[in-house]
């Protein structure tokens, strides 16, 4: 039912969306849209859409732009409705076209993303989700969180069996736009009042920020600024996420007239560190090419100039007479240079003396003694500089030689290639038989843990940290395309295999380099099965020498694994469906399904139009092909 607008609320919007400190490519998307016409508006409200690209996923950007764009016009276009059931029908038509897209391809691949929605109709407000991006209630000085996170934390704890504290693998989604034929959406509502804030964000900002800080910043500052320094401090604190934030302030005549809560007396400490971030978001910047710290080779270029037009202090002075004193290579250099200067001034006295007038008879009688004892003086003094300088260079030789020698100790000699595997982005790989693999939320072996690569599943490398300590790091996805983690390429020296898209090892020619860390022995040959990138290490059966394989290879690669049943598998229907005559959506149809019917497999599978496909038997005779996705476990 529709609100007078006499009785709506004013909503000050701001959003912004930022590829943070260490990703290549933003996969994150954001929109609102404010209807014209004062009826729609007063009737279906203003919309506001966030979308968060399951990173590492060729498709992740295209699948946020997709949920963006198709719940707003779906939202508005569709006929009748509340706004509730309108928002869960625009967000499930996202679903359907982010699936469809990622599988209609010839080459599917899956493409998926998070959505958080708000709605905003008078006095109202509707909230839908999927995934792990949080929508907040900022009222009264308290953050209170409006959605689930659709994690796998999350989901254990509904089922009474809660993973541990800090298990790295609790992050991973269990629900998502695009990943599957169907999703099911959160929908929220309820009323809202002058002086509230509304705050939508992707967990790049929840990582770092808290949800007490979110309420604190938009409390005291505009929106804009709110938004600016939300992002400011997760890229501050590490930015290993896109960062979108959407900031809602709500306020109505009421608020208007007595205005917000005046400000302290005194600026908490809170207050101080946001005016600090804004005023230093008002400085000029000069945005680097990369989003990462200069190389240290930059900072001591920057420092050696900074030191060229710095005036010489006397601290740096007395540093300077520290360092003649303990380096017998300048202080030899300067002993000699002050006994050249002590001879140069010596000989001019001398030379003075003989051209002074003294009385005629002395000169007339011995002035060649004169001579002499002043040719025989000048004789002594440039044997005692030939000495010197010979003593000196022979010293300073030898102080060279020693210097030297300690410095070749000290500098290793040019590094070796990093150990591990040398892999570039878009290579598949399997992870051998052995202990699960460490990963990393970031590229650091004091990071936070993230789920470790478990031996048989299958990788991709989404990106790569070459110049990184400890490197290179690869940034890798699962084979379900729904968690992205962070690997220390030296810890996969000798544990991977890479792969095509089909799941079939690469011949050795086409193997990474992989470089042993000092010590380690000769690279053990690696003996796999051939698995899809999907199948989290589950190996396809072979056909002995001889016999026709009954699996037919992929024509094509499928973005997920194909289940080992054979046949007489008893399966059940994960939902209602038509079964075909053949392997494709487009084939006639063989009859219907129920949700929870059980059949058997009578053949299969069959790789055809981004799908594995299996025959299914009922008791009543029925029989026809079914995807894989809509087939599971009775």
């Amino acid at each position: 039912m529709g609100q007078s607008p006499s009785i709506s609320l004013e909503v000050t919007v701001a959003m912004a969306t930022d590829i943070g400190q260490r990703r290549k490519q933003n996969q994150d998307a954001i929109g609102h849209l404010t209807p014209t016409d004062p009826d729609t508006l007063e009737r279906l409200g203003q919309i506001f859409v966030l979308a968060d690209g399951v990173g590492g996923l060729k498709g992740g950007d295209l699948a946020s732009q997709y949920a963006v764009s198709t719940i707003i016009g779906s939202y508005y276009e569709q006929e009748e409705g509340d706004p509730a059931e309108r928002l869960a029908r625009a967000i499930a038509e996202a679903n359907n076209v982010i699936y469809a897209e990622g599988h209609g391809q010839d080459e599917p691949e899956v493409m998926a993303t998070t959505v958080v929605v708000a709605v905003i109709r008078g006095r109202e407000l509707v909230i839908g989700s999927v995934g792990d991006s949080p929508a907040y209630l900022m009222r009264d000085a308290e953050a209170r969180q409006l959605t689930l996170d659709h994690n796998l934390e999350m989901a254990q704890r509904e089922a009474g069996t809660p993973l541990g504290e800090g298990d790295p693998t609790g992050r991973k989604l269990v629900r998502a736009l695009g990943n599957q034929p169907s999703v099911k959406v959160d929908i929220i509502s309820g009323p809202v009042r002058g002086g509230d804030h509304v705050v939508l964000c992707s967990d790049g900002l929840t990582r770092y920020v808290s949800p007490e800080e979110i309420e604190q910043t938009v409390a005291v500052t505009d929106p804009d600024s709110a938004v600016d320094t939300l992002i400011a401090l997760a890229n501050e604190r590490g930015g290993a996420d896109n960062i979108s934030v959407i900031v809602l302030r709500l306020t109505d005549e009421e608020y208007t007239e007595h205005g917000a809560p005046p400000p302290l007396a005194e600026q908490s400490d809170w207050e101080r560190r946001v005016n600090a971030e804004l005023s230093r978001l008002d400085e000029p910047v000069e945005t680097p090419s990369r989003p990462h710290p200069p190389s240290r080779a930059r900072q001591r270029r920057a420092q050696a100039a900074a030191r060229r037009t710095a005036p010489v202090s006397s601290e740096q002075i007395d540093r300077l007479w520290q360092l003649a004193r303990e380096n017998p290579i300048v202080s030899g250099a300067g002993l000699f240079v002050l006994l050249i200067v002590f001879i140069a001034i010596m000989l001019l006295v001398l030379t003075s003396g003989g051209d002074r007038q003294t009385d005629e008879p002395r000169a007339t009688q011995a002035p060649q003694v004169a001579d002499t004892n002043l040719t025989a003086t000048a004789r002594v003094f440039t044997a005692a500089t030939v000495q010197a300088q010979a003593l000196q260079t022979s010293e300073a030789n030898q102080v060279a030689t020693e210097t030297q020698a300690a410095i070749l100790a000290l500098t290793p000699p040019t590094p070796m290639p990093t150990s591990g595997p040398q892999m570039a982005e878009g290579m598949w790989f399997r992870v051998l038989d052995g202990d699960p693999i460490p990963a990393y939320d970031e590229p650091r072996l004091d990071a936070d843990e993230a789920s470790a690569l478990e031996p048989g599943a299958n990788y991709r490398i989404s990106g790569a940290e070459p110049e990184t300590d400890n490197g290179p790091w690869y940034w890798v996805i699962d084979n379900t395309g729904v968690e992205d983690r962070w690997v220390n390429g030296p810890s996969l020296h000798a544990r991977i295999v890479a792969i095509d898209e089909a799941g079939n090892p690469l011949p050795d020619d086409q193997q990474p380099l992989d470089v042993p860390p000092p010590g380690a022995g000769p690279l053990p040959v690696p003996t796999v099965t051939p698995t899809l990138p999907g199948t989290q290490g589950t190996p396809i059966t072979q056909p002995a020498p001889g016999e026709t394989p009954e699996t037919p290879s992929p024509t094509a690669t499928i973005g997920y694994g194909v289940e080992t049943w054979g046949v007489g598998t008893i399966v059940a229907l994960k939902g209602p469906l038509t079964l075909r005559e053949s392997q494709s959506v487009d084939a006639p149809p063989a009859g219907d399904a129920a949700e929870g019917e059980v059949g058997t497999v009578v053949e299969g599978p069959v790789p055809a139009g981004g799908h594995w496909w299996w025959r299914v038997e009922f008791e009543d005779g029925r029989a026809g092909w079914i995807a894989q996705v809509l087939l599971g476990a009775p």
